[in-house]
């Protein structure tokens, strides 16, 4: 039986650091010390060095997710009643599976967490993404903290509840990922892309446009500037996860020359009762 879970002191946390960064949730050491800071809670550790990172999913849900696992598969089900305690405590409302390979979310469903969202998973060389450019009237550039508003009024238009960002989650992506956004003329903000890039390996975070602007060009326009800036940035791999629900995204991308992986991927969920 795995022994007891509690809150990792601050050793346990730079300790946690190797296996934090090769999931890359968090860009540098001092950035998931200070996540570990803020809130000690969210890290959860056994004395036999078995570990799980939690946090909230979306700052305006009553979501907890479980960012990462470091554990024997059949130790996973503990590591999900504390998390659901922990949601409990916090006052969360539900908690979250990592994303994982569908065949991976056995002990997480066996818990009773249900599939929330399935999830395809593309990618391709930067190189490679066909060239495509803006219609008339559109400009595609960089950007700022100036479009932040605009971008957040978007995100809302494009997305459901469960997956859109709001305006303090946008503005802290800058300082990790590079914005494009799509400008109409007379300074309207109708599409906008997220892009990082990691020891040679970019990944587009975010993609949308405007509904009113879909079907012209403009997503396939963004996706060959932000494939442009990963091959200027030394990328060699360029990957990105859609929802397997949504097929315009999904023909967006394998007609950009980008390759859906075969193996599927999802969340699970679970109330806190």
């Amino acid at each position: 039986m795995i022994s007891e879970i509690r809150t990792a002191t601050p050793d346990e946390c730079e300790g946690l650091w190797p296996a934090v960064s090769a999931e890359h949730l968090f860009a540098t050491p001092d950035a998931f010390l200070a996540y570990c800071g803020a809130a000690p809670w969210q890290a959860r550790v056994t004395e036999r060095g078995e570990a799980a990172l939690l946090g909230r999913w979306k700052r305006h849900l009553d979501v907890l997710a479980i960012r990462g696992v470091w554990a024997g598969e059949r130790d996973i089900p503990e590591f999900v009643r504390d998390a659901v305690a922990q949601a409990a405590e916090h006052g969360f409302g539900r908690v979250l599976s990592p994303l994982l390979p569908e065949m991976f979310l056995s002990p997480y469903r066996g818990c009773g967490m249900r599939v929330k969202q399935r999830i395809v998973a593309i990618q391709g060389h930067p190189e490679l993404v066909l060239p495509a450019h803006a219609p008339q009237g559109v400009t595609v550039r960089e950007g700022t903290a100036a479009d932040i508003d605009a971008v957040t009024a978007l995100d809302a238009e494009s997305f459901d509840e469960f997956w859109r960002w709001n305006r303090e989650d946008l503005l802290g992506f800058l300082d990790a990922e590079r914005l494009t956004v799509a400008e109409a003329n007379g300074g309207a903000i109708i599409g906008y892309t997220l892009a990082t890039v990691s020891r040679g390996a970019a990944t587009l975070s975010r993609l949308a446009t405007a509904p009113q602007a879909r079907r012209a060009g403009i997503g396939s326009a963004m996706l060959f500037e932000a494939a442009r800036w990963a091959v200027w940035q030394g990328a060699v791999t360029f990957s990105l996860c859609t929802q397997a629900d949504n097929k315009a995204s999904r023909r967006l991308y394998t007609r950009a020359g980008l390759a859906e992986i075969p193996e599927r991927y999802a969340f699970a969920i679970k109330d806190v009762t």
